[in-house]
């Protein structure tokens, strides 16, 4: 049975497969553009970030016998949405901007019970989900509007971003999130709540006193066992952790 893996690279989405001589590039998709995710379903039908700096981050969609990608209208932040630009002046809060898409740095589906469900995790750290296949996005804002996001902060971004998203096989509302830098923060009820869940991570770049200050944490890339949900990794920006108990 030939194996296929997705690639999506800074110079564009490649289509690998292993034949009788090995691995091979069978295709090439937008060559040259920096793809940042891909993600497909049980139907064939494919999704494709990209981030082409002045021109924004795009999205498409490929559906099973199409030769051609499909441009979706990317996730928009809600009139009045701001994120932090710089610290604040004096002993006044923090200046703000209003917040725009810069990066969807993560695309995962939702449970096998919710075809056409997507989530997008981007940059500047808002979190969207649809349930029409990526024709429509709705920004979570129980999440957004959480005080802590005025603490969050970019690990090797210019902004925080939500780069993991972790759907449970088991019960799809049970979701776990990622975000450099903002902690590890889940919901049991598919986005309608959220708590931060970082509890025995360590920040070592941070005052010894805000160390294990759950908020302050980056994570890099947060992953759930597929054989057993209840398993789950963190790379941190100070070492692998592991949580066996969720």
């Amino acid at each position: 049975m030939t194996q296929r893996l997705w690639v999506g690279t800074r110079k564009g989405l490649f289509q690998w497969s292993d034949g009788p001589g090995g691995w091979q590039i069978d295709d090439v998709h937008f060559l040259g553009d920096p793809v940042s995710m891909h993600v497909g379903d049980a139907t064939g039908t494919q999704w494709a970030c990209l981030t082409l700096g002045h021109f924004g981050a795009k999205l498409r969609r490929r559906r099973p016998g199409e030769s051609e990608w499909q441009e979706l209208t990317p996730p928009v932040f809600p009139e009045g949405a701001e994120v932090n630009d710089g610290p604040p002046l004096g002993e006044g809060p923090p200046k703000t901007k209003p917040a725009s898409l810069d990066e969807i740095w993560s695309l995962e589906l939702g449970g096998a019970d919710q075809p056409g469900t997507l989530w997008a995790g981007t940059i500047p750290g808002g979190l969207f989900r649809s349930t029409d296949d990526g024709d429509s996005w709705q920004l979570i804002e129980f999440l957004w509007d959480r005080p802590e996001r005025s603490r969050w902060f970019g690990g090797g971004k210019d902004g925080a971003g939500i780069h993991s998203v972790c759907v449970d096989p088991r019960d799809s509302r049970q979701v776990v999130i990622g975000i450099s830098c903002g902690g590890i923060w889940r919901t049991f009820d598919a986005g309608e709540t959220w708590a931060n869940d970082a509890t025995g991570i360590r920040a070592e770049y941070m005052p010894p006193e805000m160390a294990y200050d759950p908020v302050a944490q980056d994570p890099h890339r947060v992953a759930q066992c597929a054989a057993d949900p209840d398993t789950m990794w963190i790379q941190h920006h100070n070492g692998v952790f592991l949580s066996r108990d969720r």
